[in-house]
C-alpha cells in the first residue's frame, strides 16, 4: 500500500474519532444547564362527580365541614432536575409552589422520590392554597413524584410558581437522549472506517471519492442529532420516578357514586 493512501486512511480514521469524541462533548457534556421540569401526568381520576350526586339527598363534607361543591378530581405530577447542573437550595430566589388554577388543593401525598439525600419535603399551604418544595440540592434526574386531589374543573391546569438562578422558564415537557443513540453513532462510525479501508485496498483509484462518501456519513448522522434532536428523545420520566403501579391505578375511578343512582 503506498505512503498516499496510508496517509489518507489515518486522515480518516482521525476524523472519525474526533467526531466522535466532538458528538459526545456536545451531546452530553456541553449542554450543562439547569432543567427544572414540572409535568402532569394527562390522565385524571374523578373521584366525585357533581354531576352525577348533585341531586343526591346527602351532603358530601370536607375536612373543615365545608360542602363540596364541584367535582373532586386527582392528577399526579413529576417536579424533577432534567439538566445536568445541580439545583441548589441557594439557586431558589423565589420560593417554588404548586398550585391547582381556581381549585382547592384537599389533599397531597408524596409517592416517591428518586433519592433521599435530595432532602425533599413538600408541605401544605391552606392560606395560599399551594403546595411549597424545598429540597438541599437536585442533581440530574434527582426529583419526586406526587398525588394531588383537589376541588374543582377536572381539567384544571397544575401550575409551578418560583425563579431558579438562570432558568428562565420551568419544562413541562419529558426529554432526554438515550445514550443508545451514542452506541449507535459509534458503530456506525467503525462500519464506515472498516467499509473505507475494505475499498480503498481493491480500488486504490478511487480512495479520495470514498474518503469523501464514508467521511460524510457519520458527519450526516452527527448532524441529525445536533439539529433533529427531537428525532432522538424519549418521552419518558426517569427510571428512579417510574411508579406504574399508580399509573395504571389512575386510569381508573377509585369509586363512582354513579352507579348509586341509577
Amino acid at each position: 500500500m503506498s505512503q498516499r493512501v496510508m496517509d489518507l486512511i489515518i486522515s480518516n480514521v482521525l476524523s472519525i474519532l474526533i467526531t466522535i469524541v466532538f458528538g459526545y462533548y456536545f451531546l452530553y457534556v456541553g449542554d450543562k444547564e439547569r432543567e427544572p421540569t414540572f409535568y402532569v401526568d394527562p390522565v385524571r381520576t374523578v373521584i366525585i362527580d357533581q354531576a352525577n350526586v348533585g341531586e343526591a339527598p346527602l351532603q358530601l363534607l370536607k375536612p373543615n365541614h365545608d360542602t363540596v361543591d364541584a367535582d373532586v378530581v386527582s392528577a399526579y405530577f413529576y417536579f424533577f432536575n432534567q439538566g445536568k447542573e445541580t439545583i441548589k437550595r441557594e439557586n431558589i430566589y423565589s420560593p417554588l409552589k404548586i398550585k391547582v388554577d381556581k381549585s382547592e388543593i384537599l389533599y397531597f401525598k408524596m409517592l416517591k422520590t428518586a433519592r433521599d439525600i435530595s432532602g425533599i419535603k413538600v408541605t401544605r399551604d391552606t392560606l395560599e392554597n399551594s403546595l411549597d418544595i424545598d429540597f438541599s440540592a437536585l442533581e440530574k434526574d434527582d426529583g419526586f413524584v406526587g398525588q394531588v386531589i383537589f376541588e374543582g374543573n377536572k381539567d384544571a391546569p397544575l401550575i409551578i410558581e418560583g425563579g431558579v438562578d438562570r432558568v428562565k422558564y420551568f419544562r413541562n415537557e419529558l426529554e432526554s437522549i438515550p445514550p443508545i443513540y451514542i452506541l449507535i453513532a459509534i458503530f456506525i462510525f467503525l462500519v464506515a472506517a472498516y467499509v473505507y479501508l475494505l475499498l480503498s485496498k481493491r480500488n486504490p483509484k478511487s480512495v479520495p471519492r470514498l474518503l469523501f462518501i464514508f467521511s460524510a456519513i457519520p458527519v450526516i448522522y452527527l448532524l441529525l442529532m445536533l439539529y433533529k434532536t427531537e428525532w432522538f428523545i424519549d418521552h419518558k420520566v426517569p427510571e428512579t420516578l417510574r411508579i406504574e403501579q399508580y399509573v395504571q391505578q389512575s386510569k381508573k375511578q377509585v369509586f363512582e357514586l354513579s352507579s348509586w343512582f341509577h
